[in-house]
């Protein structure tokens, strides 16, 4: 099987979102363990039922704030699966045809609202829609993007001549 690189930049995204759900996963940890606690003991002391026990409810809560991160990718909303690896990406990058990048221009401009099932991932790809599209018109993106790649090549040279 001919496997397809991965490009430097698809790699930095995906470690830079993958870090900032992390963050957001540990908040909601830490956010959701004493208020289980207390809703389990207001359950407790209530004698609530299943279907008004609140330590349940944020149960649900936290499976909706899972499934929302979509922290590993492995959740899907709608028809299609979102949070693919750089990987898949790469390919459907480079063939993609003018109907999606509209659809994605269009959803960046606030053509369309968001959904109450959208998810981090796709959040991410409106700003990444969005960033792409200044980079097109040779915005600040396109010379910060430039000067990063100068750097990170330098880097890679003087690791590359010392090993």
């Amino acid at each position: 099987m001919n496997e397809p690189d991965i490009s430097r930049w698809s790699l930095i995204r995906d470690m830079f979102i993958f870090q900032i759900k992390l963050a957001m996963d540990a908040i909601r940890d830490l956010l959701l363990s004493p208020v289980s606690v207390i809703c389990g003991l207001i359950d407790i002391f209530k004698d609530h039922s299943l279907s008004n026990s609140y330590f349940h409810k944020l149960m649900a809560l936290g499976q909706q704030s899972d499934s929302w991160l979509n922290l590993f990718g492995n959740h899907s909303v709608g028809n299609h699966s979102v949070g693919k690896h750089s990987l898949d990406r790469n390919s459907s990058d480079k063939n993609s045809n003018k109907q999606d990048k509209d659809t994605d221009n269009s959803e960046v401009m606030g053509e369309h609202s968001a959904k109450p099932d959208a998810n981090v991932d796709q959040l991410f790809s409106r700003v990444e829609a969005l960033l792409k599209e200044q980079h097109s018109k040779g915005g600040l993106t396109a010379s910060a993007k430039a000067t990063i790649d100068h750097c990170l090549n330098k880097i890679a040279r003087t690791n590359g001549s010392s090993e």
